[in-house]
């Protein structure tokens, strides 16, 4: 049995570390780029994307995983990334993906890392498939809900003195924004609340699988992801969407499972799942 490689790839700025579980059936049937979330999501969704990166191998997908800028154990510091340094990571491991591993290519991104995987993909001249998991409809909703728990955090601390408004008014003064070692810089939060989830009028991405976590299976859509679905559909992307009860792990306390989510992830990428 092969097993899966770690290895750094020599980047613009330092190195990236990255994972690459190859699949356990020959040939792979395709390559998948797992793109993480933003900042101490990553941590929290570890477990789980480490469980679904083994299905996707055992299922005959090749796997590689990327550590962006200034996260994880790859160069830098969070406060010095900017989403162009991301969007050059994600496309530094899918030109690696691309000459290691033959066949088509998926983006599968969790959170935030939906959003860069949905802005690599429409920058591409060949065709990707997506695979999103609880994607966050906007940069502008990331950085709102980092500010957010940056506010929590200090009214938990005895302070409670700053609001959502000091805060954007400090990064629009070229400052930052703290959030349990996580530091936002301006840079990052201006191009990130640039970013939409899709651009349909040059999309390239024909499959995406859209999955979400709820309290309830058959919950409905809310309004604004009626919306993305449609943008994806009238730009000619063939979206299969699924909603599954679970925790949201990328957030929890404790570490949270949703196997429902790794098994429909599977079924779908084989084409195996219950019409």
């Amino acid at each position: 049995m092969t097993q899966r490689q770690a290895f750094f790839l020599p980047a613009e700025k330092g190195q990236r570390f990255c994972i690459f579980t190859p699949s356990l059936q020959q040939p792979a049937r395709a390559a998948v780029l797992y793109l993480h979330p933003f900042a101490e999501e990553l941590n929290k969704s570890r477990r789980m994307i480490a469980l679904q990166v083994r299905e996707l191998a055992a299922a005959g997908f090749d796997v590689l995983q990327i550590d962006l800028f200034g996260c994880g154990d790859s160069s830098g510091d969070f406060a010095d990334a900017n989403w162009a340094d991301w969007l050059a990571d994600g496309q530094l491991a899918l030109d690696w993906l691309r000459e290691n591993s033959p066949g088509g290519l998926c983006l599968w991104g969790l959170r935030c890392g939906a959003l860069l995987a949905s802005d690599i993909a429409r920058r591409q001249v060949f065709e990707t498939a997506l695979l999103f998991w609880q994607p966050v409809l906007s940069g502008a909703n990331v950085v709102r809900d980092f500010l957010r728990l940056a506010v929590a955090g200090d009214l938990m601390s005895g302070h409670g003195k700053e609001k959502l408004s000091d805060m954007r008014s400090r990064l629009a003064a070229g400052g930052t924004v703290e959030v349990a070692g996580y530091r936002l810089s301006a840079a990052m939060a201006d191009q990130l609340s640039r970013v939409p989830l899709t651009c349909p009028s040059d999309y390239r991405s024909k499959r995406v699988f859209w999955l979400e976590i709820g309290s309830e299976t058959q919950s409905p859509q809310a309004p604004a992801t009626k919306a993305v679905l449609a943008q994806l559909q009238a730009a000619g992307s063939a979206v299969c969407y699924r909603a599954l009860p679970g925790a949201p792990f990328w957030q929890t306390g404790e570490i949270e499972l949703v196997p429902a989510l790794i098994d429909e992830t599977v079924a779908l990428m084989t084409g195996t799942e219950n019409a």
